[in-house]
Formats: C-alpha cells, sequence, structure tokens
C-alpha cells in the first residue's frame, strides 16, 4: 500500500519506518518538508497535501491541538483511508471528548469524505515498534464505520506485527480513547511502557 504519514514526530515515524519493513510505501507529510531536523529520506518527505494526494491511506499522528490544522492542509480526502492515532487530551491529562462525542468523530467532521478509522491510539510508540511477545501479537484494537476501510486497517496493523481486533463501528472510539489513558496510568504504576493488550481465550 501507499502510506502518508501525517506528522513526522516519535510516533509517526516509528509507525512510518515499520510499514516500510513490511514493504509498503510511505511518504511523511509535514508543514516544511526541508526542514533539516526531519531525519528521513528528502524523497521520502512532502507537504500534508503532496503526502495525501500520493497515498491510498493516511495516518494522522499529529498532537491533538495540530490535528484540525493538518487535516485542512492535507486536502480533500473524499474516498481515502483515514487512521485516527490521535488522541485528544487536553491539558491536565483530561479528555476533550467525553461519553457523547469522540476526538474520532471530530476528525471525521473534519475530513469529511475520508473512510475514517480509529486505531494505533492505545499503546505506545514502544509497541508500534516490536507488537511481539515471544509467540503472542499485542492486540489492536480499531473501529470505524467502513468495514472494508476497517479490513485494510486490520491487515496493517497485522503486517507489523499486532492482532488486530475490530469492537465495531467509529461511535466505539468513545471507548478506545479513554484506553489510551488507562495504558498511560498503567505504564505509571507498572514502572515501564513495554506492555501491551492481550485476550485470553477458553
Amino acid at each position: 500500500m501507499h502510506i502518508a504519514i501525517l506528522g513526522a514526530g516519535r510516533v509517526g515515524s516509528t509507525l512510518g519506518r515499520r510499514f516500510a519493513e513490511a514493504g509498503h510505501t510511505v511518504v511523511y507529510g509535514m508543514r516544511d518538508p526541508d526542514d533539516a531536523k526531519h531525519t528521513m529520506p528528502r524523497d521520502a518527505r512532502d507537504t500534508l497535501a503532496g503526502a495525501a494526494a500520493r497515498a491510498e491511506v493516511l495516518v494522522l499522528t499529529t498532537s491533538w491541538a495540530g490535528a484540525a490544522d493538518a487535516l485542512a492542509a492535507a486536502g480533500d480526502l473524499s474516498g481515502k483511508v483515514l487512521i485516527d492515532a490521535t488522541n485528544p487530551i487536553g491539558p491536565g491529562m483530561v479528555l476533550t471528548h467525553g461519553t457523547t462525542d469522540s476526538g474520532a468523530e471530530q476528525v471525521a467532521r473534519w475530513a469529511p469524505g475520508a473512510r475514517v478509522v480509529k486505531a494505533f491510539n492505545s499503546i505506545g510508540m514502544e509497541i508500534m515498534a516490536d507488537a511481539r511477545f515471544g509467540d503472542a501479537r499485542a492486540v489492536l484494537w480499531l473501529c470505524g464505520d467502513d468495514a472494508e476501510a476497517c479490513a485494510q486497517v486490520a491487515t496493517l496493523a497485522h503486517d507489523i506485527g499486532f492482532e488486530p481486533l475490530r469492537l465495531g463501528p467509529l461511535v466505539r472510539a468513545r471507548m478506545l480513547e479513554p484506553a489510551a489513558l488507562l495504558w498511560i496510568t498503567a505504564s505509571g504504576v507498572l514502572g515501564t511502557r513495554d506492555f501491551a493488550w492481550g485476550v485470553l481465550r477458553r
């Protein structure tokens, strides 16, 4: 797949590297692709609009504060699969969207026509970098209204080592986004970020 990472921070660069290692073509969309601070090859960098135009799947990895501007700069995303990996966390580590709305639903409003899938938001970049725990795969929760888009995202997640599990329509992001705070809180209690979600079955 041709994948555009919208944002060049630690989450975006980690996911981009892992997708490239799995054989996908990755381009990073950023405000200034010529900025010397970026370490990825120059031919893998583009403007937000340029990267979006080149890709089948886009991954929004900006901060929540920068999400609206990034999507506006990316242009018309109608028909594109848009993975929302952000979390609507404001000052004091409090969710800005709660049980009656979600950041993912807001992203869908900012990008009308995009096929939004919530994923990669409820674990840290350490697990994105290596989702395998021996023979087990870390679970990656995802949700979205478009079944085909969710299947594409599930394939990408599996390609980089996850066990993807779709929880249903995009409204279920109202449960997934608080899960990010749970993961962050648990990492402090456990004293490590090297842990992941899993499912035990009988």
